[in-house]
């Protein structure tokens, strides 16, 4: 199988470019080891994902899928490497989604009419256009299993590095319930129920229940929905839909298997509750403020935010074109408006990027152009590749460990020696 080389040579430093590396050459008759090939980027500038410069002049080696040197000035080049002339181009770590979804093409609702057929052909597509935009990781918070992760890593679909975390937690009422307004509770469960995409338990028992079939289905993190949602039905986005002891459940079975929960939590009350009660990645956290930053820093958590939800463009979308749904949109854009200074004030650094976009690839190739354009434009260039870059891979880095981890024997989102540098 050819090696798509993922370090990304960009003059904007918001693309990255993938690059096909010859196949390797027939191995002696006696030998059945395939060697690992070298590329040689030469004369590039480097952005190494942490910090706010630029290394001039520079050569990166890549044996495998790792960086196994960084010289200023040429590198010694072995007879059979592949030598890429940057000419003086900038080289930056591949992309990292930190919050996106395989398994909805058409939102929550829509998608619970669809079969499974045509859901993994959506999503195998969807990969592709994540690999294709530049995007050397995706994080898949809510839907896909481990199954994805298994294929990548066999080399069995062309996808970026996949971490997925199963079937999200909530109760009857919550951001995951698909149900009819018409659902009894003793009614059967729902499609995206029975394909193990949305799950509806209650309590504790419940809930240690589904983590860990989760874990069981090869998920590697826990996702919950925490707060209610806007494009969904019968959740004010103000709502927690669950209680202490139901959020440290999932947490406790995240824990047992080295790994860690990631809540929805949109209200300010939300992420005080998920910060105490253990939570460590926070996706959306509009009302994030400086009381919040503080437990951030304390517990080492992470806040993975879509910005394209201040943007008034969201409202055209089409899995938000329902009157309530528009009117659920409209009340949370009002509250949400210090996010941005916020995060201008506080600069966190364990801010990841999220475009959270639920549709058809070619609909969200726009929306995840429209949220690079959001993070330079709120933020600056540098906060917004640095969250682009490794924050996102610090994220499975530093919250799971390396037996749960399945990329876990190199660095991602930057440029070092031992740091990821292919996807096969």
């Amino acid at each position: 199988m050819f090696k798509k080389t993922l370090i990304a040579a960009s003059l904007a430093l918001t693309a990255a470019t993938t690059f096909a590396a010859p196949a390797p050459t027939t191995a002696p008759v006696e030998s059945t080891i395939e060697q690992p090939q070298t590329v040689i980027f030469k004369n590039v500038n480097i952005f190494n994902g942490t910090e706010n410069k630029l290394y001039e002049d520079h050569s990166v080696v890549v044996t495998g899928n790792k960086i196994t040197a960084i010289v200023k000035g040429d590198a010694s080049t072995p007879a059979d490497a592949t030598v890429i002339d940057g000419e003086g181009r900038t080289l930056m770590p591949a992309l990292v989604e930190a919050h996106m979804h395989l398994t909805l093409p058409k939102g929550l609702l829509g998608t619970n009419d669809m079969r499974w057929s045509e859901i993994a052909v959506h999503a195998k597509g969807f990969g592709e256009m994540y690999l294709d935009l530049g995007f050397g990781t995706i994080r898949d918070v809510g839907g896909a299993d481990g199954v994805w992760t298994e294929l990548e890593k066999q080399g069995k679909i062309d996808f970026p590095r996949t971490y997925a975390s199963g079937a999200p937690i909530a109760p009857i009422g919550g951001h995951s319930d698909v149900g009819l307004q018409s659902r009894r509770l003793t009614d059967s469960p729902q499609n995206l129920e029975i394909l193990g995409i949305m799950s509806t338990p209650s309590g504790v028992a419940e809930i240690h229940e589904q983590a860990r079939h989760n874990f069981r289905q090869g998920g590697q993190f826990v996702k919950v929905f925490q707060s209610g949602g806007v494009s969904s039905k019968f959740d004010p986005w103000q709502y927690q839909s669950l209680l202490d002891e139901e959020l440290k459940a999932a947490v406790d079975i995240a824990n047992s298997y080295g790994s860690y929960v990631a809540t929805h939590a949109y209200s300010d009350k939300a992420l005080h509750q998920a910060l105490d009660t253990g939570v460590l990645s926070i996706e959306h956290g509009f009302m994030f403020n400086e009381s919040h930053h503080k437990k951030f820093q304390e517990k080492g958590a992470f806040l993975v935010t879509n910005l394209t939800a201040f943007s008034p463009e969201l409202a055209k979308i089409p899995v938000v074109q329902d009157p309530a749904i528009q009117k659920k949109l409209e009340s949370a854009q009002q509250a949400f408006g210090d996010y941005i200074e916020n995060v201008n004030k506080l600069d966190p650094d364990y801010r990841a990027f999220n475009t959270d976009c639920v549709g058809e690839a070619n609909i969200c190739a726009k929306q995840i152009a429209h949220e690079i354009y959001l993070n330079a434009k709120f933020f600056g260039n540098f906060s917004a590749l640095r969250a682009m870059t490794s924050t996102g891979g610090r994220i499975s880095a530093e919250l799971m460990e390396d037996w749960i981890n399945p990329y876990s024997d190199g660095k991602i989102g930057v440029i070092e020696v031992g740091a990821y540098a292919t996807f096969c």
